[in-house]
């Protein structure tokens, strides 16, 4: 048997009884197509990306929300919808959305092709369209991808401050990180990696800014609110992080944690060094 035939066996064998099982409420977006589909990319995520958290969006099971997270590699919305229960409608750059490779499932999902110059206002029309009809649309602040895994963030670009004052919806954020160093697309779909999603609690629209007119000022305040909440994941991560460390240390176990061998002198032998933290 071929490792194709091998792989294609075990897709089979793990997403069998999933695809088969009764849906919950929750999962009423995603059925039909759109059921295989997300089963697919989640076995992609976790055997592949290496996508190591359970943990789920606590997006509404029904209803307009914006998800926010930090943008580091072209495999950040397929880790996003592997672990959101909803049918998520990326605002995407609008090269990609007319690759061939990519426009059907950008159709599929209802993606928003979205220009790179930040001034696209037929895509925030588009977008507003889309959460009124009660979709949730997810949104990547920084408008690029910054390939440090995680450990800095870009500056916001305003139009995402933009839709959320205007839709007036929850806004829950994500934080990214353990994915591949590169802004080049095929080479992070291509390349194997250990990728991690955490999310903090819905933010609602009163929390962000109250109602009022919109202007430069306001704008540039609501977008370094956004980054600020995924910021916070990013500390809450790290935090979590260098203890795991300090507590591997202390057991005499590397980052990994696999135990490292010791001397008679009870010195703990092997690489010292920290892994550099997301």
């Amino acid at each position: 048997m071929s490792p194709w035939s091998l792989l294609v066996l075990s897709a089979a064998f793990l997403l069998g009884p999933w695809v088969l099982m009764p849906r919950r409420r929750s999962d009423a977006e995603v059925r039909g197509v759109l059921h295989l589909l997300w089963g697919l990319n989640s076995f992609i995520c976790s055997l592949w990306y290496g996508l190591e958290t359970e943990e789920m969006a606590p997006l509404p099971e029904h209803g307009p929300a914006i998800l926010i997270a930090n943008h580091t590699s072209s495999i950040d919305p397929m880790l996003l919808q592997a672990r959101c229960r909803r049918v998520l409608g990326f605002l995407i750059a609008r090269e990609v959305f007319e690759n061939w490779a990519f426009r059907p499932i950008c159709t599929v999902l209802g993606c928003i092709p979205v220009k790179r110059d930040g001034q696209d206002l037929s895509a925030t029309r588009a977008a507003l369209r889309a959460l009124k009809e009660g979709r949730v649309v997810p949104v990547f602040p920084e408008g690029r991808i910054v390939p440090t895994s995680g450990r800095e963030l870009g500056e916001p670009r305003p139009g995402v401050a933009f839709i959320v004052l205007h839709a007036r919806v929850p806004v829950i954020p994500a934080y990214i990180w353990g994915t591949t160093e590169t802004d080049d697309i095929w080479k992070g779909l291509l390349t194997p990696t250990r990728a991690n999603v955490t999310f903090g609690r819905p933010i609602e629209p009163a929390e962000i800014a109250p109602e009022g007119p919109i202007d430069k000022e306001r704008l540039a305040e609501v977008s370094d609110r956004l980054m600020e909440a995924i910021d916070e994941l990013r500390a809450r991560v790290m935090q979590r992080d260098e203890l795991r460390r300090g507590e591997a240390a202390h057991e005499g176990r590397g980052p990994d944690g696999a135990r490292r061998p010791v001397g008679r002198a009870g010195a703990v032998s092997g690489d010292r060094s920290a892994v550099p933290t997301a």
